[in-house]
């Protein structure tokens, strides 16, 4: 049995199932938004969630296999119906006890959860990604790829915009982003995004303005980005050719339709990819995306890691076929010797 732990609608999620369904495996899709997976009980047997369509209980330590997509339990597979939104005790407005993310029920929730992502996992023989890291923290990734001897641009964290100018290591050009993921929201079918900006330095000239502690980075001039899927010891990397649009330049994310960019499969230099494996055994991670940047001086820069891999844009243009390879490693937990040939 192969359980995937995913949000509702992942697309990655979908065309690995394609590919499970084509092999003829037993698999199950967990996701917090539908209440198809109910919880049951724990005990010595096992950890038990219903499956409402197939009215048959699941133990989630039968599990062989587990990818551990994005988050994959919510509140809604915990509890029946609707929880009570009012709580009052003689008199007393005690709603806060129950409703909100300080409630109890949420305290209660997130130890329950934490406690069968972990059974599972240390359960399960074969295991993409890690329950414990959806997310990873930017600047302690970007240190440890460092200590690996991993090339990363010059960063500071500031409170004041007069800490720019004062600055004698942060250059003219520099970019501002996120400390964690930033945002990725929608509101009323409307799409909300951060991305790396340029800023100019000359532009903070005598400013004396507090702001909430601020990530900037020297900007890299690029010949071309890299990013690179990374699964059990193997790369499949992708360059994308993202400087000759000015759209694209600092953050090739902000996608042109009217010019989008070259992408063409792309082999790091091996001591390369020992280095970065390296932060992934770090980090705990068997699996995630890397961006690095190559600079006008042939120098690999280390940008990040996305532990929950966005491999879709890599795998189609290079014809890597990553849906089936992912598809086949939770099926025998390695990567067959015709797919480390073909990258």
């Amino acid at each position: 049995m192969i359980v995937i732990f995913t949000s509702e609608n992942d697309l990655s999620t979908l065309e690995v199932a394609k590919w499970l369904n084509h092999f003829k495996q037993e698999f199950y899709i967990i996701n917090p938004s539908e209440e198809i997976f109910k919880f049951k009980k724990i005990t010595n047997e096992g950890i038990f969630f219903t499956h409402n369509i197939l009215k048959k209980d699941i133990n989630l330590l039968n599990a062989k296999a587990c990818w551990w997509r994005r988050t994959g339990l919510g509140v809604k597979n915990f509890v029946n119906g609707s929880l009570p939104k009012e709580l009052e005790i003689n008199g007393m407005d005690l709603k806060e006890l129950i409703s909100g993310r300080k409630s109890l029920i949420h305290s209660e929730f997130n130890d329950l959860k934490e406690y069968i992502f972990d059974s599972v996992y240390n359960n399960c023989k074969i295991n993409i990604g890690s329950p414990r890291l959806f997310g990873l923290n930017r600047l302690t990734t970007l240190d440890i790829a460092k200590s690996k001897g991993l090339k990363i641009p010059y960063y500071e964290v500031i409170s004041n915009t007069n800490q720019i100018n004062s600055s004698s290591t942060i250059e003219d050009k520099f970019v501002t982003k996120a400390v964690s993921n930033g945002i990725y929201h929608q509101i009323k079918n409307k799409s909300y995004y951060s991305y790396t900006e340029l800023q100019y330095k000359k532009d903070y000239c005598n400013q004396d303005i507090k702001v909430f502690p601020s990530l900037i980075m020297n900007l890299v001039d690029k010949k071309y980005e890299i990013r690179t899927f990374y699964l059990d010891g193997h790369f499949f990397s992708m360059a994308i050719f993202s400087q000759s649009n000015s759209q694209t330049k600092v953050d090739f994310r902000k996608y042109s339709e009217s010019k989008p960019n070259k992408n063409e499969p792309f082999r790091l230099p091996k001591n390369i990819e020992k280095k970065l494996e390296s932060v992934f055994k770090e980090i705990g991670l068997n699996s995630g995306s890397a961006d690095l940047i190559v600079d006008l001086n042939n120098d690999f820069v280390f940008l990040e890691i996305n532990p929950i891999g966005q491999y879709g844009m890599t795998s189609e243009p290079c014809n890597y076929n990553l849906d089936r390879l992912i598809a086949e490693y939770l099926i025998n937990g390695r990567i067959s010797k015709q797919d480390r040939v073909r990258k």
